[in-house]
């Protein structure tokens, strides 16, 4: 049923479309919780929820206003009550594609009139590489004690020890991650202060975008200016080998990342509901 899952989310998220490899490697769909409607042996509708987290909520556009979303919400909801959780969340959580709700369309009323609120609302954002200029930033400069390297296999323990400082949540993705991880280490000693995932290929939702993801310094290396200036050095590192434009996703900090150049094009409702248990 996955290549109907896929075909599906396509047709319910047009601002969204994303590859079947990406769609694959984000939500496993084939080990997720799926609650799904057929007509005529065909794909309508499907709620995949991971832990706590619908993930995806879809509905065809021709079978919509019929009671159907509504229907696989309740089932998720009872499926998540019965695992002992306390709230659902939409998007977000151990596997997602989609970090909350389009902030446009049908989906937030939907969502507010079933209980859900959010109290902020997460961003993506992009920058065209052919007008970055590194050296017009107008940002603090690097600590002279501070460089940039590539993470290699040696530094693996480091690395998580410093995720585990900056942003333990983190932990899960930089275990499973595949992709170079840039490093912003002391000179003398080559302690690790800084991190950021810089993939030429890491678009999810931008054509031939590469992305930026996970940028977190540690507690003690903090207000030092390091943070923009290892995004500014992982842009220009994407920007060499031609990459066209960059993708930031589930961002909270839009007007950091806009010193750097970068604007948003999408916004996601971060809805969630306490359940009544």
């Amino acid at each position: 049923m996955t290549d109907e899952i896929y075909g599906l989310y396509l047709i319910c998220f047009p601002g969204y479309q994303c590859s079947r490899e990406c769609f694959d490697g984000a939500l496993k769909p084939e080990q997720a919780v799926i609650f799904s409607e057929h007509e005529n042996e065909s794909l309508i509708a499907f709620a995949m929820i991971w832990g706590n987290s619908v993930s995806l909520l879809c509905v065809h556009p021709l079978y919509r206003n019929r009671g159907i979303g509504s229907r696989l919400l309740e089932k998720a909801e009872a499926h998540i009550a019965k695992s002992g959780a306390d709230r659902v969340i939409l998007g977000r959580g151990s596997r997602y594609l989609l970090q909350g709700v389009p902030a446009d369309g049908e989906s937030v009323p939907f969502f507010k009139k079933r209980g859900y609120k959010a109290s902020w609302t997460s961003v993506n954002m992009m920058i065209d590489t052919a007008g970055f200029d590194y050296d017009s930033l107008d940002i603090p400069a690097l600590p002279a004690d501070i460089c940039f390297r590539y993470a290699a296999d040696a530094d693996r323990a480091q690395l998580l020890s410093a995720v585990d400082d900056a942003q333990p949540g983190w932990r899960r993705i930089f275990e499973e991650c595949a992709e170079p991880v840039l490093l912003a280490v002391e000179r003398e000693t080559d302690r690790i202060t800084g991190f950021e995932i810089v993939s030429k290929d890491g678009g999810w939702f931008l054509p031939d975008a590469g992305s930026i993801g996970c940028v977190g310094v540690v507690k003690s290396a903090r207000g030092k200016g390091i943070g923009r200036q290892m995004v500014a050095q992982g842009i220009q590192r994407l920007k060499s080998p031609g990459c066209p434009c960059i993708e930031l996703r589930y961002v909270a900090l839009a007007d950091w990342y806009s010193a750097l150049g970068f604007r948003v094009y999408v916004k996601q409702w971060m809805g969630e509901k306490v359940l009544q248990i």
